[in-house]
């Protein structure tokens, strides 16, 4: 291995075992290259048995932290190494070797097509890790801009010798980006296919591009500003965040940008001032799925629902969510993914909540089982809900009137209460004394994990609470009283009518458009943008992860701490 080298070895060794020297007699040593060892003539006899590599930098950085990495592999032969103007020698062998070797399915993946179709470039997904200058030349010669590459160098030789002989330049490229590149994932260091890594280069310039103008974040606590960051940080510049909502509006109107505010501390008020000063405001809030442990724990989110209309729990307004339900139609794809995410979602067990010890449940087998979830007594999905058998707004403890309720439309069932997790551990209100549960409920499901406890039963009876989705997710009977999301599209028994909606949807359309199109999501480790599928991996290793578990045991302790002290 030449000296200049040795710094990326363990990656270099990495892509060499994993297959990136295709072409190579691996049978014999290798002696890796690169551009600058070539042009110094360090090319030794000792080495001429050996099989040889030259390394060259990809068209992102090795280091890129929002970006896939990229290292280029490519297998040369001695004999070219002993030629005066080494580099067409090596061009003119590795387009013979494209020629003789491309695959039929290679072809498939057109990756310097999408490259170019996409506009992807490092600069405009943010990148903030330095190039150095031959990886600049490969990204210019990818995006079509090869006259500016150095007329000595190689990239030069191999456009040269692609006109002598005959061959499209884009082949070639194509062939060293999916055969010769090791792409490494900017989430975890992983490699990646060549499609993996264009599809996450993409996600990332989208999502930083998409937020081209300033954001000022406001009403969010601060364990949410890291995930909040990084979710509307991009073109525009970082988000600043605001203790004061006419702090946001004044910033904001200043350098033209918009507002994105926690909708549980949104009000009128606020939206007629923004709204005075044509300040684009969007509300938002925990997602569908989030990092394992409670929001009133510190756990940061790593799904927020983002709505420009309303917000998804309160059934008292429009929200954007509603009207993707009753607008939007979907394409086969669309479609597929979405009965994709329900598989996974269901194969990897997690939810919005992933808290409480896992266990199995055996319930009497005589007996119609149904869980009852509880809900935060005083939250907004439910003081701004509506409800056609409990009233919402005045009513001390939904909890207490949805048991009762509950046990009176099934009076031989087996009802099994699980406290709300937030209520539980005494972060928030709404807890029945046990004693008064009891007096409806079989059972007290205390500490529980809500998929365990859905899994074990027949059906689930609830006010609005998220955990209705979760068991329509997994194929249980979901009756509701309130207005939730995901009622009114004939997938739930509703008891209260709810108008504008009426629309028959299939699971798969309803978490297609909650999960994909209403939703950002973060990777919670990274820190970057990630699609719903990548996250639900990732709570699936947290969720198994001992040390985090306990970070998020000793988060969870001093949240309910601070409350208690009243700071």
């Amino acid at each position: 291995m030449a000296p200049d080298l040795l710094d990326i070895k363990p990656k270099l060794l990495g892509a060499m075992g994993a297959g990136f020297l295709q072409g190579a007699d691996l049978n014999n040593p290798v002696y890796a290259m690169s551009t600058k060892s070539l042009m110094k003539n360090s090319f030794k006899e000792q080495y001429a048995s050996a099989s040889h590599a030259l390394v060259l930098a990809g068209p992102t950085p090795l280091n890129a932290k929002r970006v896939p990495g990229s290292l280029i592999v490519l297998p040369i032969e001695s004999s070219w190494l002993l030629e005066d103007d080494v580099f067409s020698k090596i061009a003119l062998g590795l387009v013979k070797m494209c020629s003789a070797g491309l695959r039929e399915n290679e072809t498939s993946f057109e990756f310097v097509g999408g490259w170019r179709t996409s506009g992807l470039a490092c600069e405009l997904a943010g990148e903030t890790a330095v190039a150095e200058s031959e990886c600049v030349e490969c990204e210019n010669i990818l995006s079509d801009r090869s006259d500016s590459v150095d007329r000595n160098g190689f990239w030069n030789a191999l456009k040269s010798t692609c006109l002598t002989e005959a061959t499209r330049l884009d082949k070639v490229l194509n062939w060293i980006l999916l055969r010769h590149t090791a792409w490494y994932s900017p989430y975890s260091g992983a490699l990646l296919s060549s499609r993996e890594a264009f599809e996450i280069f993409a996600l990332v310039q989208a999502n930083w591009q998409k937020n081209e103008k300033p954001v000022h974040a406001f009403g969010a606590q601060y364990w949410n500003h890291p995930s909040i960051a990084a979710t509307f940080s991009g073109k525009g510049g970082p988000v600043e965040f605001h203790e004061a909502k006419e702090e946001a509006i004044s910033a904001a109107e200043a350098n033209g940008g918009e507002i994105v505010s926690w909708a549980g501390r949104t009000d009128k008020g606020f939206e007629v001032d923004c709204e005075k000063k044509n300040i684009p405001l969007s509300r938002i809030e925990d997602g569908f799925l989030r990092s394992v442990g409670l929001g009133a724990g510190l756990a940061r989110g790593a799904m927020l629902a983002v709505d420009d209309l309303g917000i998804y729990y309160d059934p008292s307004r429009p929200s954007r969510l509603e009207a993707l339900l009753r607008n939007e139609d979907l394409t086969a794809t669309e479609v597929a993914r979405g009965r994709d995410l329900v598989s996974l979602i269901k194969t990897a067990r997690v939810s919005k909540y992933n808290f409480g010890k896992s266990k199995q449940f055996k319930f009497p087998e005589d007996r119609k089982t149904i869980l009852v979830p509880g809900q935060v007594a005083d939250d907004a999905a439910i003081r701004k809900s509506l409800s056609a058998t409990i009233d919402c707004a005045t009513t001390p403890n939904v909890n207490l009137d949805l048991l009762k309720l509950t046990r009176e439309r099934n009076p031989d069932a087996f009802l099994v209460f699980k406290p709300h997790p937030d209520v539980e551990t005494g972060l928030r209100k709404g807890r029945v004394p046990r004693k008064v549960a009891l007096q409806y409920a079989d059972v007290i499901a205390e500490d529980a994990n809500i998929v365990d406890l859905i899994e074990a039963v027949e059906a689930l009876e609830t006010f609005s609470s998220l955990s209705g989705f979760e068991a329509l997710l997994r194929d249980k009977e979901v009756t509701v009283h309130g207005a939730p999301f995901y009622a009114g599209w004939g997938l739930t028994k509703d008891l209260t009518k709810i108008e504008g909606r009426g629309r028959v949807r299939s699971m798969p359309e309803l978490v297609y458009l909650a999960i994909v199109r209403y939703s950002r999501t973060i990777d919670p480790v990274s820190l970057l943008p990630c699609t719903p599928e990548y996250l639900i991996s990732r709570l699936s290793e947290q969720r198994q992860d001992r040390r985090h578990l306990i970070v998020t045991a000793v988060k969870r302790h001093s949240s309910w701490l601070g409350r208690k002290l009243g700071i």
